[in-house]
């Protein structure tokens, strides 16, 4: 499989990435236009897309922090869900970085948010216990809540505290529309 970072929304890349983006995410969860051009500006943010014989599996949009890797947006395209590509991304995301890896997940309210879950423990992540609200991306929407999953181990009070402080201080600095 081959890895290769956008950093830019000129990228040939880019148009594949927004229509996955826009087809795994909820308008809520995502960045406007502007939001993205802000984000490709900080040095932290960075966006990669796997390819198998140059076809697009998924991406990973992360923020690179000193002590850990805040995962904003994980998706695999849907022709490749349910092939084991998932798995694959983040063993290898997780290799690579080496850094304790955190990223937010819906609460469980059914089927498919107990699977999600079941999927992200099996690859090696932990529930945190934090009740944790995600601010919104858009003046016209609420903050939600998410479980916090980390791997190696649950955070501190302390760490949760910093992810908090960095998400809405650098994640989220221009989140208005």
């Amino acid at each position: 499989m081959d890895l290769l970072e956008i950093t830019r929304k000129q990228d040939p890349l880019y148009p594949t990435f927004e229509q996955v983006y826009a087809t795994s995410f909820p308008l809520f969860e995502q960045r406007t236009e502007q939001q993205q051009e802000q984000a490709f500006q900080s040095p932290n943010y960075h966006l990669e897309v796997y390819l198998k014989d140059n076809l697009f599996i998924g991406f990973i949009s992360y923020w690179d922090f000193s002590t850990y890797v805040y995962i904003e947006h994980f998706a695999i395209h849907e022709n490749f869900r349910g092939q084991g590509y998932g798995s694959l991304l983040l063993e290898d995301f997780n290799k690579r970085l080496n850094k304790i890896i955190l990223l937010e997940i819906d609460p469980i309210m059914d089927e498919v948010s107990a699977n999600r879950l079941k999927f992200y423990k099996k690859c090696g992540f932990f529930e945190n216990s934090y009740d944790h609200l995600h601010p919104p991306y858009r003046n016209t929407y609420q903050g939600h809540a998410l479980i916090i999953l980390t791997t190696e181990r649950p955070i501190t009070e302390d760490e949760y505290i910093q992810f908090c402080s960095d998400l809405r201080n650098i994640v989220m600095a221009n989140f208005k529309e």
